[in-house]
C-alpha cells in the first residue's frame, strides 16, 4: 500500500534554467511511526501485492535470486570442506543418522552461520532489488552487485543478527524463529536509512513487536510456501524465494518508508533514478531511489 506521500525540493535554482531540479517524495511509513505501531500492515494485502510484483518482475528478478542461492550453497559446502575434509561427511551422517556426532553437528551449524554472514553483500543486492519492486520501479539481474557498496556494514550487521538468532535458538527453537522474523528488516535499515547496525536491529525488533500479529501471520504463510517448495523437490523455490524477498520489501516500505528522488533536466524531460541503491544520501533518515 503506497501512502503518505511527501514532496520536498532539494535543489531548485530559479535564476537559471540550466540548473537541474531535484525533488524527493516519501512512500510508506517512517521510523517514528514504526516505533509506535502507527503503520498499515494487512497480511492479505501484503501477500497479494507481493504475488503481483513477483509475477511482474519474475524473469528479471529470478536470475539474481538464483545467483544468491548458488553462492550461499557454495559457501556452505566450502565451510563444511574446511571443517570436515569433505561435505559428504556431514550429508551422509545427516541422511543415515550414523556417526552424527556433536562435532559434525557443530560443523553444520558453523557452516550455516558463516555462509549467512559472508553472503550478506549479495543478500543486500537482492533485497534492494525487491525494494525497487515495492515502489514500482523495474530492476535487472546485474543490480545484485549493488550490495557490494555495503560490504563491510552488511557483513557486520549479518554477523550480529546471526549471533542473536543463534543464541535464541540455543535457548528454545521458537525463540530463534521469532528473532529471525523480528530482525529481518535490520539489513535494509542499515543500507536504506544509513543507520548503525545496532540501531537497525533495535528498530526492526521494536517495529515487529508493535505489529507482531500481522507479521506472524505473514511469516506463517511464507513458512508454508517453503514447506511446499521442499515437498516439490525444491522446484517451488523458484517462486518462493523471489516472493519472500518481495514480501519483506513491502513490509519494509509500509513500516519504515522509502524516499525516491526525481531529477528534472533543462529540457523538461524528468529523469527518474530507478535504483534504490543510489549514490547520494539526502539525510540520515531518507534515501534516494
Amino acid at each position: 500500500m503506497m501512502s503518505n506521500v511527501q514532496y520536498r525540493n532539494l535543489n531548485n535554482d530559479d535564476m537559471s534554467m540550466k540548473e537541474t531540479t531535484k525533488k524527493s517524495f516519501h512512500v510508506g511509513g517512517s521510523i517514528e511511526k514504526a516505533m509506535v505501531g502507527d503503520v498499515e500492515l494487512q497480511p492479505i494485502a501484503v501477500l497479494q501485492e507481493a504475488f503481483k510484483i513477483t509475477a511482474k518482475n519474475f524473469t528479471q528478478f529470478l536470475p539474481a535470486v538464483i545467483c544468491l542461492f548458488i553462492a550461499q550453497i557454495a559457501l556452505l559446502l566450502l565451510s563444511l570442506k574446511v571443517q570436515l575434509g569433505s561435505p559428504s561427511v556431514f550429508f551422509e551422517a545427516f541422511i543415515t543418522g550414523k556417526g552424527f556426532t556433536a562435532d559434525i553437528l557443530k560443523a553444520g551449524f558453523m557452516a550455516n552461520f558463516w555462509s549467512d554472514v559472508l553472503i550478506a553483500p549479495l543478500y543486500v543486492g537482492v533485497s534492494l532489488m525487491a525494494l525497487n519492486h515495492a515502489v514500482g520501479l523495474p530492476t535487472k539481474p546485474s543490480q545484485i552487485v549493488k550490495g557490494f557498496s555495503f560490504t563491510v556494514v552488511s557483513i557486520i550487521t549479518m554477523l550480529l543478527i546471526s549471533s542473536i538468532q543463534g543464541i535464541g535458538s540455543s535457548i528454545f527453537p521458537l525463540v530463534g524463529l521469532f528473532l529471525t522474523m523480528a530482525l529481518s528488516l535490520a539489513i535494509l535499515l542499515v543500507c536504506e536509512k544509513r543507520v548503525t547496525p545496532i540501531k537497525a536491529i533495535q528498530y526492526s525488533f521494536m517495529a515487529t513487536i508493535r505489529k507482531v500479529m500481522p507479521m506472524t501471520a505473514i511469516y506463517l504463510v511464507i513458512m508454508i510456501f517453503f514447506f511446499i517448495s521442499i515437498v516439490t523437490a525444491g522446484i517451488g523455490l523458484l517462486w518462493t524465494l523471489p516472493f519472500f524477498f518481495n514480501v519483506k520489501a513491502i513490509i519494509y516500505r509500509n513500516m519504515f518508508g522509502v524516499t525516491l528522488q526525481v531529477t528534472s533536466v533543462p529540457n523538461h524531460k524528468p529523469e527518474s533514478k530507478s535504483d534504490v541503491n543510489s549514490s547520494e544520501s539526502i539525510d540520515n533518515d531518507t534515501f534516494n531511489a
